[in-house]
């Protein structure tokens, strides 16, 4: 090994920066700390025992930024920034993902998925059976409402026989009318009772939510507007129109 005071002769091999004693070190960043010195190629060459190639490494370090020494030595690097994806939408990464789930939490929700779906179907049979068990009440109430009116309509019917029986013994027209009258009061009284009632409509004002007018009386007396005739009767039930009445209606030419 050469002495490190010895320049190394012409031709002969480079001295390698890992053959450097502490010396040399101290004298290259003396140099490099002295303003007043040359830190140039030429300078670097100067210094006994360095090559060519030692004064490129000597430029290189330079150039390097100093090195923190009170740094921890297990201190992880940061980490270098990543460009964001064309789409502009930010890289997803385990962290933002969110923590990793069990293979027991995921049975937890396989569980719970599967009771929320058994309560659901439930739900749905049993909304399906109140809907079924309504219909049938409802269909119920009508058929025990159309028993009461058939009921109390049968006696109507079983008048009707006797007057005709009557008529045809005694051949009477008198008392046929008289019975016949005496049955449609007996009728009247029936749907009176079911809230069925008939509408007024000779003499008095039009009215197009009961009336329904299908004539124009030109040669009456009455008032504009006034019904002068009943083609066929209307009835309400329960104070409800359930058949307006066909009326004819005064109207002055």
């Amino acid at each position: 090994m050469q002495e490190c005071g010895e320049r190394p002769a012409k031709g002969a091999a480079a001295v390698s920066p890992l053959f450097l004693t502490k010396e040399h070190f101290f004298i290259l960043m003396a140099e490099q700390d002295d303003p007043t010195r040359d830190n140039s190629f030429e300078a670097a060459n100067a210094i006994p025992g360095v090559s060519d190639t030692m004064a490129d490494d000597y430029d290189d370090l330079r150039e390097r930024k100093p090195i923190d020494l009170d740094a921890p030595i297990d201190a992880e690097p940061a980490p270098a920034p990543t460009a964001p994806p064309a789409n502009g939408t930010a890289p997803v990464t385990l962290e933002a993902a969110g923590p990793a789930v069990s293979s027991k939490e995921i049975e937890e929700l396989k569980d719970k998925a599967k009771q929320a779906n058994d309560n659901y179907l439930r739900a749905m049979a049993d909304l399906q059976n109140f809907r079924r068990r309504g219909e049938e009440e409802r269909l119920r109430i009508i058929r025990d409402a159309n028993e009461r009116l058939i009921k109390e309509l049968l006696p109507v019917l079983d008048d009707f026989d006797l007057a005709l029986d009557a008529a045809r013994k005694t051949e009477s027209y008198e008392q046929l009318i008289g019975g016949v009258s005496a049955i449609l009061r007996k009728f009247n009284d029936t749907l009176g009772k079911q809230g069925v009632q008939p509408i007024p409509a000779v003499s008095e004002p039009f009215n197009a939510e009961v009336h329904e007018a299908v004539m124009l009386d030109e040669e009456s007396e009455e008032p504009d507007e006034t019904v002068t005739a009943e083609l066929r009767k209307g009835y309400t039930l329960h104070d409800r129109v359930i058949r307006p009445s066909l009326v004819k209606v005064a109207k002055k030419g």
